[in-house]
């Protein structure tokens, strides 16, 4: 039963309305063909035994001048009308009669008997004459002062050529009603279903993203007002996109205008790639200049994307920001940035993060690792190599202290951090970019700008990619020494 209901309601409201409407439709038709046919079979009999009993009337009135020439005279009589009657039109035809004590009946075709005229006897002796139709005969009788003469068809015959007639009639209710229900469907199809499902199209475009649609019914005032708070509902729909698009990107050039600048730094070549996954990223990077001609390079990433993860981005520029005017120290500055992510951004929205000391003067690099992805490190033309240092994320224990490791570089090199936007990148078969590509492209394209080295890593995860919509943010920050 429970699946009977779950497939019906899963039907179309068309479908719906024209088995319920065509159900209905048949069964008043099969009751009133029902009900019509036994009232008509009886009025037909009824009718029948009316009949019956005005030819008894009349055969009574020729057998008073029959019998002046006596019994043979009556019986010749009685054998040719009822030869007569038994026809096509009225097979079992039956004449008997009770004359004058004696009783007579009609032997021309064999049905005399004494249980036939036993038979309808018994049915003179009904007090109602519209009721005798005794068993398989329809009798008609008629008594006068000389006798009583009886008139019998079999009850088969009259019901056989009724129902002929009855029939023909049921066929063509029957296809009067096909034609109510097909047009009533058609009705209800236009007036109903029809709309209900323009409505159904509307919501589904709705739905989609295009809010341009407009739901017009004519069918009903109801479906109409249903219509009309359609198009309310999409109209305000539209107006809450359109006050979140520009909300969105007023939030999006917020972000941008905290992007530092990387043009003109004195002894290093900064360039960068930040392509957020929505209007907004969880994604943070920064330059920022240190005393001594020393300079801060920082990435980080934020759980999650969307306006959470660029508000606590946002507050971990304003951390970094800070704790480098207490302190050069990378380990330093993450241990103050920690505490001051755990105090004030609400648990759950974790935040890796590396932060990175280049020393362009003295050729030595200092870094810390928050649980970010681990560095590239290209001293010369060498094979790169990654900073592994590193310690628990941010915003899970407040006490935490990390540890900071100094390398030098030499007269040449250059670093390449980049978030898992990156190393996480997939292509339409679901493989993931990965670390070895990023080091197969540094030892591949030497003797460039970080601009240029930067684009090539553009081109070769947008070509990775092939047209696949990229799920979290994408950055990626190169530095060489100059």
């Amino acid at each position: 039963m429970d699946t009977f209901k779950h497939r019906w309601h899963q039907l179309p409201i068309s479908r719906q309305l024209l088995v319920l409407v065509n159900a209905i439709l048949f069964g008043f038709v099969v009751l009133f063909l029902v009900v019509d046919y036994r009232l008509r079979m009886d009025r037909h009999l009824n009718e029948k035994q009316i009949a019956l009993t005005e030819e008894a009337k009349t055969m009574y009135e020729s057998l008073l001048v029959a019998e002046a020439h006596g019994g043979e005279a009556i019986q010749n009589l009685v054998d040719n009308v009822c030869a007569r009657m038994n026809t096509d039109d009225s097979p079992g035809h039956h004449i008997a009669a009770d004359w004058r004590g004696l009783p007579y009946q009609a032997i021309s075709h064999g049905h005399a008997s004494d249980e036939m005229l036993s038979a309808m006897r018994s049915a003179a002796e009904l007090i109602d004459n519209e009721t005798r139709v005794n068993g398989s005969l329809v009798v008609g009788v008629f008594t006068g002062p000389a006798g009583t003469v009886y008139i019998s068809e079999k009850r088969s015959a009259v019901v056989g050529a009724t129902r002929r007639s009855l029939l023909i009639q049921m066929f063509a209710v029957l296809l009067l009603g096909a034609i109510a229900a097909f047009v009533v469907s058609a009705v209800l199809r236009q007036l109903i279903a029809k709309p209900i499902q323009g409505f159904v199209s509307a919501l589904k475009s709705v739905a989609s993203g295009d809010l341009s649609v407009i739901a017009r019914t004519r069918s009903c005032r109801e479906l109409s007002y249903l219509a009309d708070q359609i198009n309310a509902m999409t109209e305000a729909l539209d107006h809450a996109q359109r006050d979140h698009r520009v909300q969105m990107e007023k939030a999006r050039q917020i972000q941008q205008n905290l992007r530092p600048k990387v043009n003109g730094l004195v002894g290093i070549d900064v360039a960068e790639l930040f392509e957020p996954a929505d209007d907004v990223g969880g994604d943070y990077y920064d330059v920022i200049s240190l005393s001594d001609g020393r300079y801060l390079l920082c990435v980080a990433d934020v759980s999650g994307h969307g306006v959470p993860a660029a508000m606590a981005a946002t507050l971990l520029k304003a951390f970094v920001s800070e704790a480098a005017k207490k302190s050069s120290s990378p380990a330093e500055i993450l241990t103050d940035v920690n505490q001051h992510y755990c105090e004030y951004v609400m648990m759950g929205h974790f935040a890796t993060m590396a932060l990175l000391v280049v020393d362009p003067k003295r050729r030595q690099l200092t870094y810390a690792n928050a649980g970010h992805e681990f560095p590239f490190l290209q001293i010369e033309s060498d094979t790169p190599v990654r900073l592994n240092v590193g310690d628990l994320i941010l915003g899970v224990e407040d006490d935490t202290h990390y540890d900071e490791e100094t390398i030098p570089l030499g007269d040449s090199a250059r670093l390449v951090i980049v978030s898992d936007g990156v190393t996480e990148a997939f292509d339409p078969s679901d493989e993931q970019y990965g670390t070895e590509r990023i080091e197969h492209l540094l030892h591949s394209v030497q003797s460039c700008s970080a601009r240029e080295l930067v684009e090539s890593f553009e081109s070769s995860i947008e070509a990775f990619r092939k047209g696949r919509k990229a799920f979290d943010d994408t950055t990626l920050l190169v530095a060489q020494l100059t």
